[in-house]
């Protein structure tokens, strides 16, 4: 039964696909992101109907975090000019713009959904009683999430109101958790997806130790394509940015350099 997710995942990106042409704007690919992992998680919780506490912890994570995130940038970009990213894609792509958003944003963006939430996924089939062990690993994991959602969460409200400040345009955001790290919101995603997969770890199952691919993969993602790669190259040329840069963490939390 577990097309059952993947082909409500499909159906909830289509939808997401059609809405994304009517408003003209790619960019809302980014809203669907997180919901979609909110379909994927409930859908496997009902098609395994065993309700498990890890399965239920999971579960009610990945809604918090998904909802947020969706939320969040759908009040930011649902009535705003299409992001950057997506207008250069379109510039790229010259003819048949709407058969190529549909495959490279929006069914590529699907797939590597899928792989990223797989420790929600297997989780959701692996049916076990825990053990004072699989407690433990349940603790660790629900703490490293939380540590993550305030990197996330914490940062994005940082940097809104910092921007709302009409005294701050063409600055750089370099107090609160930005002065530890360039990137606090995309650190504290990737602590949350390896925190899904240690929760996912608690049934001490060998199958669910598979769900490493999704942490690992969305790390990537973040490190090396999609997240702090795109920011850094927008900035490459301000002068402001380079020279926070250079006493800044670009990832993990650090004390800035001085200097």
């Amino acid at each position: 039964m577990i097309w059952i997710p993947i082909a409500s995942l499909f159906v909830f990106f289509n939808i997401a696909f059609i809405i994304a042409q009517i408003k003209k704007n790619n960019g809302l690919a980014d809203m669907a992101w997180g919901l979609g992992f909110v379909v994927v998680a409930v859908t496997s919780l009902f098609v395994a109907g065993t309700y498990t506490i890890y399965q239920m912890v999971i579960t009610a994570l990945v809604a918090l975090w998904g909802f947020r995130l969706f939320f969040y940038i759908g009040l930011r970009n649902w009535s705003k000019p299409e992001d950057f990213r997506y207008v250069n894609m379109r510039k790229k792509w010259g003819k048949n713009v709407h058969i190529k958003a549909y495959f490279i944003v929006f069914m590529l963006q699907m797939t590597f959904l899928l792989i990223v939430s797989l420790p929600i996924q297997l989780a959701a089939n692996i049916n076990k009683d825990l053990d004072l062990l699989g407690w433990i690993i349940l603790g660790v994991g629900v703490l490293l999430w939380f540590i993550g959602f305030y990197f996330e969460a914490l940062g994005d409200a940082q940097l809104k109101k910092f921007k709302e400040n009409p005294e701050n345009k063409g600055k750089i955001m370099q107090t609160g958790l930005w002065k530890y790290t360039r990137h606090p919101n995309y650190f504290g995603e990737a602590v949350m997806w390896w925190a899904i997969f240690i929760i996912s770890m608690s049934t001490l199952s060998w199958i669910a130790l598979i769900g490493i691919i999704g942490s690992s993969f969305i790390t990537y993602l973040l490190l090396f394509v999609s997240g702090v790669p795109l920011l850094e190259k927008k900035y490459r040329n301000n002068e402001a940015f380079q020279a926070y840069a250079k006493k800044t963490s670009i990832f993990f939390p650090l004390p800035p350099k001085k200097g």
